[in-house]
């Protein structure tokens, strides 16, 4: 029989000494020693009957238990030198610079020293999100992910940014199982054989199986050819079954289809499934998250199913240990996701081999692009019309008319998350254009109606109220367009008057515009869900990084001011 508690006994004898505490207790009382070691057997016998009774209380000893590790991590977004919350390369070198792969080498390896029978998953996303990426594509990444002893990979939806072409280079590469149930490939033979549904894993005599799922967004938000992504639940159903065939006693789901999916599968598959491993929704590690967050299945009360996430950028590594009965059920779990601050060491070893690419990188990153008269800052893009939005969604007008002959008037939006960083005044280079525009969003152009624009600017201001008139978050920026708000109206209605085109023409609510945005907001990014459900005639007319660059380099050297595009009153 193996007794869970022994670790405690030992811990609490070494810290209470237990051996001596006769003699404590006499000498804090004045009492002889003598009278107290009479008793002194009984006392130890009851003292080891207490700690037996509070393991027995925590869950701790059992003949039956079975210790599952977990390390995960998600969404590392070419994340190879240190980050910040700020830009996606850390450029001020002290404590407020985080992540980056040496570190998260360091953490990984150090929770598998201590628990070697760890699994390590990866749900995806590992491409796009830096200069490392825009560069190197995926050689680089193969090459240090292989050196993470991973037991399994997802793909996300920006690992399709170059193409089914692009993905197969990288995941035939890999060392581990990459995992997608919900992936059907036919009709894109280059990934056939490249990937599988799920995987069986053994450890320490218990067969766990890991089923793979991927976002079926996808198809939106990449370059995927003619690869078709299906329904998350049914494809789960069926691998279940399989899985349930084969015998598996512990089901892991590791999945790129965001948090929200996760729950709901969750409460839907309890019965089955024991844990889910997700990405893609980069959590916000700013508001405090419960982790894990447990989901009591809805087939099955008594069985719940925990479900983790480990944010974003190399920003956080997960590490949770379950402890589970002999019927599968949870009796205990203990986790925390480790924060790869300046307080967790870079492996040397692995910024050795990093600084070849490094030193390449930091040069290319200087071929300049541009010019600037004024700055370009972001943090003004919260407060109201700014500059740098002006120069976006000018950017975003500028290619729509010249992919798309209409008699439509042309509008363009960029919400303020958007913009995640600033272009200085003076030269502007590419590695400062990356940063900006770090992952080679699509740009859509589509037809909507003036009420779906109302609609679109009252979600971007609805927050108003819980800020002072210099931080409304969603604020949409805005080409074409000139809006004026009264934040301290009710919700819904602090639109009080939008103007379009040259003539400053109201605009109607029931006639069409030529509508350009990021692929993210228009297809319902932040909230913006009037764009993916009105929108028609979507085409797809390049990417962000491209269409800036063009911009840029053509219109150089750039003279951007604010025009009153956006007046708030308040």
């Amino acid at each position: 029989m193996t007794y869970f508690f022994k670790g405690y006994l030992a811990s609490y004898c070494a810290s209470l000494e237990c051996i001596a505490f006769p003699r404590i207790l006499s000498d804090r009382i004045k009492v002889p020693p003598r009278q107290f070691i009479i008793k002194r057997k009984i006392f130890k016998m009851i003292w080891v009957i207490f700690l037996i009774n509070f393991a027995l209380v925590n869950g701790v000893l059992s003949s039956d238990l079975y210790e599952l590790d977990l390390i995960h991590f998600n969404d590392f977004h070419a994340r190879f030198e240190e980050t910040s919350k700020e830009s996606p390369i850390c450029h001020t070198n002290d404590t407020l610079c985080l992540g980056g792969f040496p570190r998260l080498y360091h953490v990984i390896t150090q929770l598998k020293r201590e628990k070697p029978d760890a699994l390590l998953l990866n749900a995806g996303d590992s491409f796009q999100g830096t200069y490392w990426y825009t560069f190197f594509k995926w050689n680089v990444l193969q090459e240090f992910m292989n050196l993470l002893p991973h037991d399994a990979h997802a793909i996300g939806n920006h690992d399709f940014d170059d193409g089914p072409m692009g993905l197969a280079g990288y995941i035939s590469a890999l060392n581990a199982p990459v995992l997608a149930a919900n992936m059907d490939t036919t009709f894109e033979p280059v990934l056939e054989g490249l990937y599988h549904p799920s995987t069986i894993v053994k450890r320490k005599g218990r067969k766990i199986g890991i089923i793979g799922l991927i976002t079926t967004d996808t198809e939106l938000f990449s370059n995927v050819g003619n690869v078709k992504f299906l329904d998350p639940r049914t494809s789960l159903k069926r691998e279940l079954r399989v899985l349930n065939g084969e015998g598996v006693d512990i089901i892991i789901v590791l999945s790129h289809c965001g948090y929200d999916t996760d729950v709901l599968l969750a409460r839907e598959f309890g019965k089955d499934v024991d844990v889910i491993v997700g990405g893609h929704s980069h959590r916000e590690e700013k508001s405090p998250q419960p982790y894990p967050v447990v989901i009591e299945s809805d087939a099955n009360k008594n069985h719940k199913v925990l479900v983790v996430q480990a944010s974003a950028f190399s920003k956080y590594v997960g590490n949770v240990t379950v402890y589970l009965d002999s019927e599968g059920h949870y009796v205990n779990w203990d986790g925390e996701m480790i924060y790869l601050n300046q307080s967790i060491p870079e492996d040397t070893g692995i910024k050795e081999l990093l600084r070849p690419y490094a030193e390449f990188v930091h040069l290319a990153q200087l071929t300049p692009i541009g010019e600037s008269m004024t700055p370009l800052s972001h943090e003004d893009c919260s407060r109201g019309e700014c500059t740098l939005g002006n120069l976006m969604t000018d950017a975003l007008n500028a290619v729509a008319k010249h992919a798309v002959q209409t008699s439509l008037d042309y509008i363009a939006f960029a919400q303020q998350s958007y913009l995640p960083s600033s272009l200085p005044d003076g030269i502007i280079t590419h590695g400062e254009l990356i940063e900006l525009l770090p992952y080679y969003d699509q740009i859509e152009t589509f037809n909507v109606q003036g009420k779906t624009i109302i609609d679109a600017l009252e979600w971007g201001v609805r927050d108003a109220q819980f800020y002072n008139e210099f931080q409304i978050p969603l604020l949409l920026q805005v080409s074409g367009l000139k809006v004026q708000y009264n934040i301290t109206n009710p919700e819904g209605k602090r639109v009080t008057s939008v103007r379009v085109g040259k003539d400053n023409v109201p605009l109607k609510r029931k006639k069409y515009y030529q509508v350009t945005a990021p692929g993210f907001l228009a297809d319902g990014g932040d909230g913006y869900s009037v764009f993916k459900k009105y929108k028609k005639n979507m085409k797809v007319i390049g990417h962000d990084q491209d269409v800036l660059k063009s911009y840029i380099e053509k219109r150089s050297p750039l003279n951007i001011v604010t025009e009153d595009r956006i007046i708030l009153y308040n």
